[in-house]
């Protein structure tokens, strides 16, 4: 039993260790840019992670670190 909780216990850690979090930033639809390096400006060491779409005035840009 002993064996059993540790092992749970570790892999619950080692999944953690390549968790990841994603920021959205709100950008408008007339703008363009390139993902990385609007990533690189709005949250230096992210990188770029794909869109979103919003609504008909908006989209969000998803960067990860």
């Amino acid at each position: 039993m002993k064996r059993l909780a540790l092992g749970v216990l570790l892999s619950s850690i080692m999944m953690n260790a390549f968790a990841y979090e994603v920021r959205y930033f709100t950008l408008p639809n007339t703008t363009t840019v390139d993902g990385q390096t609007y990533c690189d400006a709005a949250w230096p060491g992210s990188q770029y992670f794909g869109i979103r779409m919003g609504n008909y005035q908006y989209y969000y840009i998803a960067c990860k670190q």
